[in-house]
């Protein structure tokens, strides 16, 4: 089951779940619900299970990149560690308030590591 919600900016944001044998119909979609609410009201753009994967993006690609999530997970906070000892790419977080919802964001900023070198012909990536 896959739940969206569309913010009145326009952003989309969608929650997933995959039923099991002792979860009725109504729980699955009870706790789908809940699990949107939460990752909306935390005011990210990405959901706890798609924040480490997002860092080892950011690591690798060029420039900044920025985005907004809410509470760190442990695999996240693996995942910063593991890019920067492996890739040299630089992680910065700010814990924010989040306006008038009460909960707590925080902004990854990281400065990527990918570079690309004209060979006249085609570029090169080099990490």
């Amino acid at each position: 089951m896959t739940i969206l919600l569309k913010t009145n900016k326009g952003c989309l944001l969608a929650a997933s779940s995959v039923g099991a044998n002792k979860r009725s119909p109504e729980r699955l979609a009870t706790d789908t619900t809940e699990r949107l609410i939460k990752d909306y009201e935390e005011g990210g753009c990405c959901d706890c299970f798609m924040q480490d994967q997002v860092i080892i993006l950011a690591a690798l690609a060029r420039g900044t990149s920025r985005f907004r999530t809410g509470p760190l997970t442990l695999a996240t906070k693996t995942a910063i560690h593991v890019c920067e000892a492996l890739t040299g790419a630089r992680f910065t977080v700010t814990k924010e308030e989040n306006g008038n919802l009460g909960e707590q964001s925080y902004v990854i900023e990281c400065e990527g590591v990918v570079s690309t070198q004209s060979t006249g012909m085609q570029d090169q990536v080099i990490i």
